[in-house]
C-alpha cells in the first residue's frame, strides 16, 4: 500500500454507540491518534439507534475528540428491504454533503457496516480506509467488495477477515491484530492463583445470537456439567437472538448455569473464573473475549474457526469443533486444574508478547502511515 493516510483531520465514520468489541476497539485508535490530529478529529455516530446501556460517545469524549450524532448510511440487515436501501441511499447522499463541509483529511470507516460511507465519499478527495472487523460471507462479499474498492487503505483483525475478502481488497490490506486492557494493571485484579479450584467455574459472554453458540454451550453442559457456567450479555439490540433462558430452564443441571445480563465491562466476571469459552458457530473475525481471558491469565476453550484459532493455540487453552456439543462437553470434562494453571501462564505470556495495547497502538500506527513511535 503505497498510498498514506496521514493527514491533519481525521473524520472516524461508526456504526453504534455502545461498548461491545468493535467499539472498543475504536477508542484504541483514537487514543493511539497524535495528540494535534486527535484535536482535530471527530467520531460520527448514528443518530437512528438509541444510546446503548453503556454509551460509547462518553468514553470518546474523554479521550478529548469530538463526538456527533449524525445521520448515517449503515448497512445493518433492519435496512435490508427496498424502503430501508432507499433510506441508506438519502443518507448516503447527505453524508456526502455533510462531509465535504468538514472536508477531512481521512475518513475512517470502522467497520465494514459503513462502506456505504465511504462509497458515497469517493470523489471528495480524502484519503479512505476501511477497518474489516468482520469475516464475510461469501456471497456478502460481492456487494461489501464493490462498497470497498473505494478504499485506499484496509485494515482487518485477522487472517480469517482478510482473506474473506475479494482477492483484489487484499492486494491492499494489512491485518492488525485487536487488542484489549492489560489485566493485572487493573485495580483490584484477582490472580488465577487466588481462586479456588473447587468448583472449577467457566465463563461465556457475548450478544446472545445464534453465531455465538451459547446455545450449543447449554447443550454441551447437560451433557457434563464439571462445575459452575456464567454466561454474560444479552439479546441483540437488532436481529434475532437465541432463547437462552427457556434452552438453561430445560437443563438436566440448571442449578449450575447462571445467566448475568449486560455488564459495562466484564473484567471483575473473568477474574472470578478459572476458564473462559467461547463456543462460536461462525468464524470470529477476531474473538477479544477470548484475549481478554489471556490477558487476565485464563485459559480459554474456544471453537476452532476464524480469527480464535489464530491465537488461542494449543498451549494457551483448547480448540474443538464448531456446532459439536459432544466435542464441546468432552473437552470441557477433561480440563483439569494442573492445565488450568499451566496453560493460563503461558495464556498470559502469549497477550504481553503479541496483543498489549501497546503493541497494537504500534501496529496500527504504521498501518496508517505514521511513526510508529
Amino acid at each position: 500500500m503505497e498510498s498514506s493516510a496521514v493527514g491533519s483531520s481525521w473524520l472516524f465514520v461508526h456504526s453504534s454507540d455502545e461498548l461491545y468489541g468493535a467499539d472498543r476497539v475504536l477508542l484504541y485508535m483514537v487514543a493511539a491518534l497524535p495528540d494535534d490530529v486527535r484535536a482535530a478529529s471527530r467520531v460520527w455516530l448514528p443518530s437512528d439507534l438509541s444510546h446503548g446501556q453503556f454509551p460509547l460517545c462518553e468514553r470518546l469524549e474523554t479521550l478529548g475528540i469530538r463526538v456527533d450524532h449524525v445521520p448515517l448510511p449503515i448497512l445493518r440487515r433492519a435496512n435490508l428491504t427496498p424502503a430501508g436501501l432507499a433510506t441508506i441511499s438519502r443518507r448516503a447522499a447527505a453524508f456526502r454533503s455533510h462531509t465535504a463541509q468538514v472536508e477531512p483529511d481521512v475518513i475512517y470507516g470502522t467497520t465494514s457496516a459503513t462502506l456505504p460511507a465511504l462509497a458515497a465519499a469517493r470523489s471528495l478527495g480524502a484519503q479512505l480506509v476501511l477497518h474489516n472487523q468482520e469475516v464475510w460471507k461469501p456471497k456478502e462479499a460481492v456487494v461489501l467488495g464493490e462498497l470497498a474498492r473505494s478504499a485506499d487503505r484496509i485494515i482487518a483483525v485477522s487472517r480469517a477477515s482478510k482473506e474473506s475478502m475479494p482477492a483484489y481488497l487484499q492486494e491492499r490490506a494489512v491485518v492488525v491484530s485487536n487488542t484489549t486492557p492489560d489485566q493485572q494493571l487493573l485495580s483490584d485484579f484477582v490472580p488465577l492463583a487466588d481462586l479456588p479450584l473447587e468448583p472449577m467455574r467457566f465463563l461465556a459472554a457475548g450478544r446472545w445470537t445464534a453465531n455465538k453458540g451459547f446455545d450449543v454451550l447449554l447443550r454441551a453442559w447437560s451433557q457434563s456439567a464439571p462445575g459452575v457456567l456464567t454466561i454474560v450479555g444479552g439479546p441483540p439490540p437488532t436481529g434475532d437472538s437465541v432463547d437462552l433462558v427457556g434452552l438453561m430452564q430445560a437443563l438436566p443441571n440448571m442449578e449450575s448455569v447462571t445467566l448475568a445480563g449486560e455488564v459495562d465491562s466484564i473484567n471483575s466476571l473473568i477474574w472470578d473464573s478459572h476458564v473462559v469459552v467461547m463456543p462460536s458457530t461462525w468464524p470470529e473475525p477476531f474473538g477479544l473475549v477470548a484475549l481478554e481471558a489471556m490477558a487476565a491469565g485464563r485459559p480459554v476453550v474456544a471453537s476452532k474457526v476464524g480469527g480464535l484459532e489464530e491465537f488461542v493455540i494449543p498451549d494457551v487453552g483448547w480448540l474443538v469443533p464448531a456446532s459439536d456439543p459432544t466435542a464441546l462437553a468432552q473437552a470441557l470434562a477433561a480440563v483439569s486444574p494442573e492445565q488450568i494453571i499451566e496453560r493460563g501462564s503461558l495464556a498470559r505470556a502469549h497477550y504481553v508478547a503479541n496483543y498489549g495495547p501497546d503493541r497494537f497502538a504500534e501496529n496500527w500506527r504504521t498501518a496508517v502511515g505514521f511513526d510508529p513511535a
